[in-house]
């Protein structure tokens, strides 16, 4: 069984898309082991480029992967010609949004599978309209009254093709995390790391000058740690203007030494963040990701993370409990490594592409 696999694998062009296709790379020789399955990449961002990649293809199966910058209407029309043209080839498509919506589910009826990083549990409320595109920015505007100034990431699910909607692997599963992890994991045969900082929330508030409602979220976040301040050891950007002074070497070390991490959302629900602090056995507090699915899925209520109320107002009670009793915050943090582990020792990877190329949808 022979695949073609079109999309971007450059890390210097796109971080995330390289981290999207990685798995397969990594994963070449369990692939052809286990499933049969060879494949051939062809490097490519555009839809213009994805379809002259599909022409003449002898493959059986075809992973799609654009970026997220193109037209929509593009995305319609080439995923069209390449059904057209590949009408017995099962077509996947890896979607490049970080929200758990998209701007190309137009393309819909013409692949086997549309595979999100993060996904709504519910697939049926892919058939509601939300304000901005997403649930969470519709509750930002409807419950927190904030102005999304016609910020929208989403499009119209086509009646009946939600069943496709499926979650795929999102960028946890890059070759940085697993070192890291790996690396963590290794740490048990050393001394343990010295955790001198309480709290960790280092992280972007988006472009210099403009404060857009992501931006002010995680502002609104971060200042309700100030009351923590006084009492405990804070590594936190109370601003962006502080934010753009931390080094990645500060950033590193800061968060190896963290006892909890503080991950609030950013365009997306999931972040970096939050696998960063299951490498570094690092408590993981941010705002209920219970809508979500995603993997590899470290999100498990009470059990690998603690999930704070969406409008923040119960942020120090959390901290203040979890700093007062750090053997909760250890068990938690180590379910959370533990998780994150099983998803590369139980091959989740290879099931899932097991699952999508011989699944009908």
């Amino acid at each position: 069984m022979k695949a073609l696999i079109v999309g971007n694998a450059n890390r210097k062009l796109d971080n995330i898309s390289a981290a999207q296709l990685y798995p397969f790379f990594q994963e070449r020789q369990k692939l052809q082991r286990q499933l049969g399955l060879q494949f051939n990449h062809i490097q490519a961002e555009t839809f213009s480029d994805i379809s002259q990649a599909c022409k003449n293809t002898k493959a059986d199966i075809i992973f799609i992967r654009p970026s997220w910058r193109e037209d929509p209407n593009e995305a319609e029309k080439v995923l069209a010609e390449v059904r057209k043209n590949n009408p017995n080839q099962k077509l996947i498509f890896l979607d490049p949004f970080d929200q758990t919506a998209s701007r190309y589910f137009n393309v819909l009826p013409y692949v086997d599978w549309f595979l999100k990083y993060q996904r709504l549990k519910d697939v049926s409320q892919y058939r509601q309209k939300f304000i901005g595109g997403v649930m969470f920015t519709d509750y930002l505007a409807r419950e927190l009254n904030y102005d999304l100034q016609g910020w929208h990431v989403g499009s119209e699910v086509p009646e009946g093709y939600e069943h496709r909607i499926a979650t795929g692997w999102n960028f946890a599963t890059a070759k940085r995390f697993r070192k890291a992890l790996r690396g963590s994991l290794l740490s048990k045969f050393r001394p343990p790391t010295k955790k001198t900082i309480d709290i960790f929330c280092r992280l972007s508030f988006g472009s210099p000058g403009k404060l857009e409602w992501y931006g002010q979220y995680r502002l609104a976040a971060v200042k309700m740690l100030e009351a923590l301040a006084s009492e405990y050891s804070l590594a936190v950007d109370m601003s962006p203007e502080a934010a753009r002074l931390v080094s990645k070497k500060q950033y590193a070390y800061e968060i190896k030494h963290s006892r909890i991490v503080f991950a609030p959302f950013g365009w997306g629900e999931v972040t970096w963040r939050d696998y960063e602090a299951a490498c570094h056995n690092c408590l993981l507090i941010k705002p209920s990701i219970e809508h979500v699915d995603t993997n590899p899925n470290i999100f498990v209520a009470g059990e690998t993370y603690v999930p704070t109320e969406l409008n923040l107002s119960d942020v120090e009670e959390k901290f203040r409990y979890y700093l007062q009793h750090p053997e909760e915050a250890t068990r938690i943090a180590a379910n959370a490594k533990s998780a994150y582990n099983a998803y590369f020792e139980q091959g989740e990877f290879i099931k899932t592409i097991q699952q999508v190329i011989s699944d009908s949808n």
